[in-house]
């Protein structure tokens, strides 16, 4: 299984995205346990700043918003290296993600 969990506490959210190996779909969960899966789904890691992108019909079902976009800031390399393992396996053989530097 590939996760990834982050908690906003600005914003006093958490969020993590997560795929089993022999699943398609991506489950995305916002909050305690508000979830859903996805086929398909929008992510771009800029730098320190994830955003995820999802559409109405899903924001409907978690918590009624489309954008999401966590401050990394404070992550040491390790920690982005493995936040981009994992958004990799999550995201392997879909489109969808987008990784700058």
């Amino acid at each position: 299984m590939a996760l990834l969990y982050c908690i906003d506490k600005e914003q006093n959210y958490c969020f993590s995205l997560s795929r089993f190996p022999d699943e398609d779909e991506i489950e995305v969960m916002i909050l305690d346990q508000v979830n859903s899966k996805v086929d398909d789904l929008s992510v771009k890691l800029r730098g320190s700043m994830l955003s995820v992108s999802i559409d109405e019909s899903l924001a409907e079902q978690l918590d009624g918003h489309r954008t999401y976009s966590i401050n990394l800031i404070g992550a040491d390399s390790v920690k982005m290296e493995t936040l981009r393992g994992a958004l990799h396996k999550i995201f392997e053989g879909k489109n969808g993600l987008g990784i700058e530097e």
